[in-house]
């Protein structure tokens, strides 16, 4: 199954499921496309995703490269998930002295009706995050 959203700026992202789930995000920045990132592996097994949260989390993520930043985002977010109960409704990243601060409108778990399996974690060694020459592309490959 492979979705394809865009946003009114060219933003996306594409979902593909496989043995493990392939997420392919585009944005006009860097900040945008972890944000997409984030939207793709909510859509990935949440249909449809909550409109009202319940809650506001944050975390801040510091890496040495953009790839790094990226599997660092993925991971706490999965982790929130699997130990909170969280699932993210919308996402805010901001740029912090050496890393990242991400800030979620979240829904609570046992509200949600899954559509597919809730991600386990994220394959560091498969996160890219590059710019092009008009936008930004990031590709993380999850597991299920």
């Amino acid at each position: 199954m492979s979705l394809l959203r865009t946003g009114q700026d060219g933003a996306g992202y594409r979902p593909a499921h496989a043995a493990d789930l392939h997420i392919t995000a585009w944005a006009l920045t860097r900040e945008g496309c972890f944000a997409q990132v984030l939207a793709a592996l909510t859509d990935s097994w949440v249909r449809p995703r909550p409109r009202t949260a319940t809650a506001t989390a944050q975390h801040e993520v510091r890496a040495g490269t953009d790839d790094e930043l990226l599997a660092g985002v993925l991971g706490c977010v999965i982790a929130r998930i699997r130990s909170l109960g969280q699932v993210p409704v919308s996402t805010r990243v901001n740029v912090i002295p050496g890393g990242l601060r991400v800030t979620s409108a979240v829904a609570d778990l046992s509200a949600i009706v899954s559509s597919g399996p809730i991600p386990k974690r994220v394959s560091a060694p498969h996160c890219r995050c590059t710019r092009g020459d008009r936008m930004w592309c990031c590709t993380a490959r999850i597991d299920l």
